[in-house]
């Protein structure tokens, strides 16, 4: 008899058997052992024209088609949460200016050179973002560089228009004024409340974005995720993003500098309306087909 000695496997090779076996198990749902079957590729995230687990009833848009899609629907992604965190900048000095004696004037044409502008503004990178979506053949250019305009608008929903959301306390008796809604602060604990929950509902935000980013890559892979718990809640973590925002909602309680309106309701209701409004707009980031 001959005896052929085997080649042991690559390190390479055990490495990709391992994932393999990885992707498989995690594609098992605990309950009954049946095959996790979350919407797929094309599909809308609630699961209206397909899967069976893992559906986010609060979510537009649908698992991006492929690798190339993803990379589009992730880039927007992070196009759009740039531009929110670099609004909440702008916006940030320009209540701290007016605090501290400046002009309508002075102060609002420094947010607008900070936000609007040609240059090195907020809105210029945004639409820098946009121009590289265009040169990948992104299907969401057009929606993200829409979605834009509203953004960078000056009625509801846009940066300028929900300032007042947060710079919300009337009692100094002095808007913060040019094309920005709010009222400058009446002490400085109170503009550090403000600024402090701003801050809060960036990183919100930013939080609720990558776990929409995280969703459409698990569901283009075929595995279940709890998105869920990623954007609120996850038990036992700490992790979760809106469970990070009530950290600082408490923190900002205890410490008693917040002015009435910006209470734990308040921080509770801008945190709710920040979320819906990132599960609204995922169409924006993860269109269908």
């Amino acid at each position: 008899m001959l005896w052929v000695k085997a080649k042991p496997a690559a390190k390479g090779d055990i490495m990709q058997i391992a994932r393999t076996i990885g992707t498989a198990l995690a594609s098992l749902v605990l309950a009954g052992g049946a095959l996790a079957t979350p919407p797929g590729p094309g599909q809308h995230f609630d699961c209206t024209d397909g899967g069976t687990t893992s559906c986010t009833a609060d979510d537009e848009g649908c698992v991006p088609a492929d690798k190339p899609g993803y990379k589009c629907s992730s880039t927007a992604g992070k196009i759009i949460a740039k531009a929110v965190k670099g609004a909440f900048s702008c916006h940030a000095k320009q209540a701290e200016s007016r605090f501290q004696g400046a002009s309508i004037t002075g102060a609002g044409n420094s947010e607008e050179n900070c936000e609007n502008n040609p240059g090195k503004s907020v809105q210029s990178i945004f639409n820098a973002g946009v121009d590289r979506l265009t040169s990948l053949g992104c299907g969401n250019a057009a929606a993200v560089s829409a979605y834009g305009a509203t953004l960078f608008g000056t009625g509801p929903g846009s940066f300028d228009g929900d300032n007042g959301n947060v710079y919300c306390d009337s009692t100094s008796g002095a808007l913060i004024d040019d094309d920005d809604t709010g009222w400058v602060a009446n002490s400085d604990a109170m503009l550090k409340c403000e600024i402090a929950v701003a801050k809060a509902l960036v990183k919100l935000q930013a939080s609720t974005s990558k776990c929409h980013t995280r969703m459409g890559a698990s569901f283009l892979r075929g595995v279940d995720f709890d998105e869920e718990s990623c954007e609120e809640v996850a038990a036992g973590t700490a992790k979760g993003g809106l469970e990070k925002f009530n950290s600082v909602r408490d923190k900002l309680v205890a410490a008693n500098i917040c002015p009435p309106c910006l209470n734990a309701a308040g921080m509770d209701a801008l945190a709710a309306a920040t979320i819906s409004r990132e599960d609204t707009n995922n169409d924006v980031a993860f269109p269908c087909p």
